[in-house]
């Protein structure tokens, strides 16, 4: 019995030593803080871009290949309780069905922007990181077609409630580059 009661009194002396050192640490300003969560405020400036919009420019296969008119389908919407940007593409490429799907968000740890994008043609992720100034919305990042490292960059530019443009390059080497795709998205009615 008088073990029980030692052993009690070993617990409420050890909270009680234990209270002032955690209310201490609660007030101190070093103390860790959780980060900021949520959508960020910077997904925002996509908000225009929310809707269906018809697509439509060129595209090419190759920087020696000829432009070929090109149209598509996005749905863009907000995912992930806002804190992710959602398109989902649909398109026909030489006589293709072509199924695209691709996640924007804004990383406050780095302060950019990010983008991944996967497809039924090439079946993997490609990642791609930006920025967003003077009313573009510009990634790069790198691809590999058939073994080849593929610099690509791709800008929106010119958003509005009812269009906006679309521009993506592609380079070899990193130095000189073509353009792979370019056109408008247009609201739909």
């Amino acid at each position: 019995m008088k073990t029980v009661r030692n052993i009690m009194m070993l617990v409420v002396f050890g909270l009680a030593l234990s209270v002032p050192v955690l209310a201490q640490q609660a007030g101190d300003s070093a103390a860790p803080q959780m980060p900021p969560m949520g959508p960020p405020p910077e997904l925002q400036q996509l908000a225009k871009m929310v809707g269906t919009w018809d697509y439509t420019g060129e595209v090419r296969m190759g920087p020696d290949s000829p432009p070929m008119p090109h149209t598509a389908i996005s749905i863009n919407s907000f995912t992930c309780a806002g804190a992710a940007f959602q398109s989902d593409f649909s398109s026909t490429i030489m006589g293709m069905p072509m199924k695209g799907l691709q996640l924007t968000t804004f990383d406050r740890e780095t302060g950019k922007w990010q983008t991944v994008w996967t497809d039924n043609f090439a079946a993997r992720i490609s990642y791609y990181e930006g920025d967003f100034k003077e009313g573009k919305l510009v990634f790069s990042g790198q691809d590999k077609m058939q073994g080849q490292i593929i610099y690509s960059r791709f800008t929106f530019s010119d958003i509005t409630d009812t269009s906006h443009k679309y521009l993506m390059e592609n380079s070899t080497d990193g130095q000189s580059w073509y353009t792979s795709m370019q056109g408008t998205y247009t609201r739909q009615k």
